[in-house]
């Protein structure tokens, strides 16, 4: 009887062990998984974060760019204005027959 009350009592003692084991792999895999998805959280905001900031840079550079166009294109304008002027002073001066330039 007592061989048998030993037996039973390590049975006993053993499942109560592996279901403490067992517990114990479940908490450690839901921190590992809670922590994957922390990490995963981070990654995506660190991505969006730098999406967002890469099309600001461009939206600014597409300003930049545009502010440029314009500042040429008026340069050019003026540019040929004065040519324009500079052309009808000279005819004027020479009392050319034919003032257009």
């Amino acid at each position: 009887m007592t061989m048998k009350r030993t037996f039973l009592t390590t049975v006993l003692v053993l499942m109560t062990a592996g279901a403490l084991v067992a517990c114990g792999q479940d908490a450690e895999q839901k921190n590992v998984e809670e922590s994957m998805s922390n990490a995963a959280d981070v990654v995506e905001q660190t991505l969006d974060d730098a999406g967002d900031a890469i099309g600001q840079s461009v939206d600014s550079a597409g300003d930049t760019l545009n502010n440029a166009g314009d500042a040429i294109n008026d340069t050019m304008t003026d540019t040929g204005n004065a040519i324009e002027d500079a052309c009808e002073d000279v005819k004027e001066g020479v009392e050319a027959t034919n003032s257009n330039c």
